[in-house]
C-alpha cells in the first residue's frame, strides 16, 4: 500500500510540473518575444544585403538561421523565418553567380514555405541562368500561382517589416517564362487561348501583341528585357 501511495504523490507531483510549464519553462509571452526577435532579424538582414557586400549578407542570414534553430514555438512560424533566411542566402548566392549553392538555398526555401514567392522567383532566375528551360517555367508558373502582383523591393512581412529587395516584378517573371517556353519550342498557339507558350506571356506583358514567327518574337522578347532594363536596375 504504501508503494502505491508513493507512486500516486509522484504521479502528482509530475503533473503539477508539467501544469506549470515543464521542460524549458518557457511561456507564451517568452515565446512570443523570441518570434518577434528573430522577425525583426530578417529586415537587417536584408539591409545588409542592399548594400551589395553578399558574403556579409549571407552571415546574417545564416545567423538568424542558427537563431531560429533554439526556437521553440510554433514549427510553422520557424519555418516561415527559416524560409526567409535561406530565400536571403539564395538571392545572395544568385548575385555572386554561385548558382548552385543558390539553388539549393532556394530549394529549401520553398521546401520550409511554399508561399514564399520570393523564393521561386529567384529559383526560376537560378534555373534560366543554368539552361534548366523546364524548371524555369515551372517554378516562375508557381510564383505567379501564389502571389501574382508580386513586387520584390516593396515586401513586407504581417507586421509591415521591409523585407524589399532589387527592383523585379511580375513582368520579370512572365518574361522569365516567355524565355523558357521559346526555348522548350512553344512559341504560340493560335486556336486555343492557351497561356503556356511564349507569345502568350509577351501579350500578358505588352497587353497587346501578335505572334509572326519564332525570329519576330525573340526580337519583342529582346525589347522587352531592354526596356525593363532600362526602367530600373537589377532584375534578371
Amino acid at each position: 500500500m504504501k508503494r502505491f501511495v508513493s507512486f500516486v504523490q509522484g504521479v502528482a507531483v509530475a503533473l503539477a510540473c508539467a501544469s506549470c510549464g515543464g521542460g524549458s519553462g518557457i511561456g507564451p509571452d517568452e515565446i512570443e518575444k523570441q518570434e518577434q526577435r528573430l522577425r525583426d532579424d530578417l529586415p537587417v538582414d536584408w539591409s545588409s544585403y542592399q548594400t551589395g557586400d553578399y558574403q556579409q549578407a549571407i552571415e546574417f542570414f545564416a545567423n538568424t538561421l542558427a537563431e531560429a534553430a533554439t526556437f521553440e514555438g510554433d514549427e510553422s512560424v520557424l519555418n516561415e523565418i527559416k524560409s526567409e533566411a535561406h530565400n536571403g542566402i539564395g538571392w545572395s548566392f544568385f548575385r555572386e553567380q554561385s548558382l548552385e549553392d543558390a539553388w539549393n538555398s532556394f530549394q529549401q526555401a520553398t521546401r520550409l514555405n511554399r508561399r514564399n514567392v520570393d523564393a521561386w522567383v529567384g529559383w526560376a532566375g537560378v534555373a534560366l541562368a543554368r539552361g534548366r528551360h523546364a524548371d524555369t517555367a515551372q517554378f516562375a508558373a508557381q510564383a505567379l500561382a501564389t502571389g501574382d502582383e508580386y513586387n520584390s523591393a516593396f515586401r513586407l512581412d504581417e507586421n509591415n517589416r521591409q523585407l524589399g529587395h532589387d527592383n523585379i516584378d511580375s513582368r520579370h517573371i512572365r518574361l522569365m517564362l516567355a524565355e523558357s517556353y521559346f526555348q522548350l519550342g512553344r512559341y504560340s498557339v493560335l486556336d486555343r487561348p492557351d497561356p503556356n507558350n511564349s507569345a502568350a506571356q509577351v501579350r500578358m506583358i505588352k497587353g497587346s501583341y501578335t505572334y509572326n514567327d519564332p525570329g519576330q518574337l525573340l526580337r519583342e522578347m529582346s525589347q522587352i528585357a531592354l526596356e525593363l532594363q532600362l526602367e530600373a536596375s537589377g532584375g534578371f
